[in-house]
């Protein structure tokens, strides 16, 4: 634990023992019952477990009933535009799950979701949203990783999910990266191994696989692959030492899935992006690494791969390369697509009836260990589990852990307010302002557009800023931070400015009289940085990325 002891209330334990009735503890399937299991299998029956699909609406459709009983696909996952709530969510899986008693071996569904915590959740409105990874990186602490790991488990087991696409191993050690950036636990290989795997051991001792992603590494890109096909460069050592580290930790931790990045890695494959390379998902994962859980493709529509392969011959690719399952998750002709290309390849012995099985072996291990005896959940059981209170106070002991205070010029903070102190509130979103005033009656607020059209603002904003005593600047972005530099540079009243998503947005406002970093911009941690300003609570934070304004 880090600094502050965190105590475990009664009711956390309850909750703790109301997973071993969501999801109770089960025997493994034994070799002989799976090698059982494929030897019936038919090829459609095996071709459609290697495959995951997304789909539209908060109930089944016909195209995923179709994909079910007539592809029979090996999982589905869950988006925002599937989840209004949890007890709609357990419905829904529990629907979902039932659709699979038609098929011949009644094989249940994976059920995977990307609940990172943070910026990036689908399961939000009625349950527990826990900040993400880099404030867990900031907090340093592994007791209180591995129960984030614990308590997500806890709800989305309830819900039905039993396969987490967290964590993020990537190390993001570079300050451009669009698409890593908090979603990692910090720049350093050992901090993200530690915690990584923390929250590695909370996700699957509590009934729900982890995936540790993105396999060999995202976190030292300056493209997303969601738009476009990024390289990484470094030799061989420089890779070892640093991107693979974490993963190295995640094997070790017994992780139950690595998922594959869309990048070039020139020193292994200067061809072929990873999830389609046997250089990187067979030679230096599996045989060199030593893996030999699941191998998850991320999604195939992302525009890395999808801009420059065909849907299908792009999952045959990814299969021959090393993949266990192959994740298409938003098309249905392109979902369609894929079962018939690799339906087609295992028929005609591309894909050998080796590898195939080599696959479906690993899935129905998986599956033996979270799925077969816990397919359904309990409706009355979800309200009990998801968000109670003991989830809540984890939340806010590790949004008030993660507060960091990068830069405090004249120790102007904590402030020493008088009543009549006039301080204006400057963000896009009111929960500053709102939490702020709550201590202070003295407060203004003024919105920042998310999108700022600085010319027209500027000017109005440094009249206001001129009127008060301290301005607070929440900003999101590096566009905010631009604008707020502007006007420090335009006023004499001291700013205090705080990230409330990347602590890199502080590097656009170096002017500022103090920078905080939130690592969120949750409730949970807004209202603990504001107690930080006002010295209700010291800052315990430590900046798990390196800043170039800091002090």
């Amino acid at each position: 634990m880090n600094q502050t002891q965190c105590h475990t209330p009664l009711s956390y334990l309850f909750a703790v023992l109301l997973i071993g009735v969501v999801c109770p503890q089960t025997s493994a399937l034994t070799s002989s019952e799976i090698n059982t299991m494929i030897t019936e299998m038919t090829i459609e029956e095996k071709v459609g477990q290697l495959i995951m699909v997304g789909f539209e609406g908060t109930q089944a459709n016909a195209a995923i009933e179709a994909h079910i009983r007539e592809r029979f696909v090996g999982g589905i996952v869950l988006f925002s535009r599937n989840i209004q709530s949890p007890k709609q969510t357990a419905e829904l899986t529990n629907q979902l799950q039932r659709l699979t008693e038609s098929t011949t071996h009644r094989i249940p569904l994976f059920i995977g979701i990307d609940q990172e915590g943070g910026w990036v959740i689908r399961l939000k409105e009625g349950a527990t949203v826990l900040p993400g990874n880099m404030a867990l990186g900031a907090t340093g602490s592994t007791e209180l990783a591995e129960r984030a790991g614990e308590i997500t488990a806890a709800e989305l087991a309830a819900v039905g999910v039993n396969f987490n696409f967290a964590p993020v191993m990537d190390v993001n050690n570079n300050p451009q990266n669009p698409v890593i950036g908090r979603r990692s636990f910090g720049g350093s290989p050992e901090l993200v191994s530690r915690l990584g795997a923390a929250y590695i051991r909370g996700l699957q001792h509590n009934g729900v696989l982890g995936t540790a992603k993105h396999f060999p590494g995202h976190g030292d890109t300056t493209v997303d692959s969601h738009f476009d096909l990024p390289t990484v460069s470094h030799d061989r050592e420089r890779i070892h030492t640093l991107e693979l580290q974490p993963f190295r930790a995640a094997i070790d931790a017994d992780v139950a899935a690595i998922m594959t990045a869309h990048i070039i890695y020139p020193a292994f494959d200067a061809d072929r992006p990873a999830t389609l390379s046997q250089v990187v998902l067979t030679d230096l994962l599996r045989d060199e690494l030593g893996y030999d859980g699941l191998l998850v493709t991320d999604d195939m529509e992302m525009k890395a791969i999808d801009d420059r392969y065909q849907s299908g011959e792009a999952a045959v690719m990814a299969v021959e390369a090393g993949a266990d399952i192959v994740m298409v998750l938003w098309t249905p002709t392109k979902q369609n697509e894929v079962f018939d290309a690799l339906l087609s390849a295992v028929k005609s012995g591309r894909i050998s009836q080796t590898r195939l099985d080599q696959s479906v072996r690993r899935i129905l291990k998986a599956k033996g260990t979270t799925a077969f005896d816990r397919r359904f959940v309990d409706l009355d059981a979800v309200g009990t589990i998801v968000r109670n209170e003991s989830h809540q106070q984890l939340a806010q002991t590790i949004a008030s852990q993660a507060i960091t205070v990068v830069r405090n010029r004249d120790n102007i903070l904590p402030l020493k307010l008088e009543p009549e102190t006039s301080v204006l509130i400057l963000s896009a979103s009111s929960t500053l302002f709102e939490n702020f005033k709550v201590h202070h009656p003295s407060t203004v607020e003024a919105r920042i557009p998310k999108k700022s059209e600085v010319e027209n603002i500027l000017p109005q904003l440094i009249v206001q800023a001129e009127n008060a005593d301290v301005v607070i600047a929440g900003i999101i972005n590096n566009e905010q931070g631009a604008l707020v530099q502007q006007m420090c540079l335009a006023t004499k009243t001291p700013v205090i400015v705080i990230a409330l998503s990347s602590p890199y947005t502080l590097q656009s406002c170096p002017a500022a009289a103090a920078s905080i970093a939130t690592y969120d911009i949750h409730k949970a941690s807004v209202s603990a940085a504001v107690d930080v300003i006002l010295g209700a609570q010291e800052a315990q934070g430590k900046l798990p990325i390196q800043l170039s304004i800091e002090k």
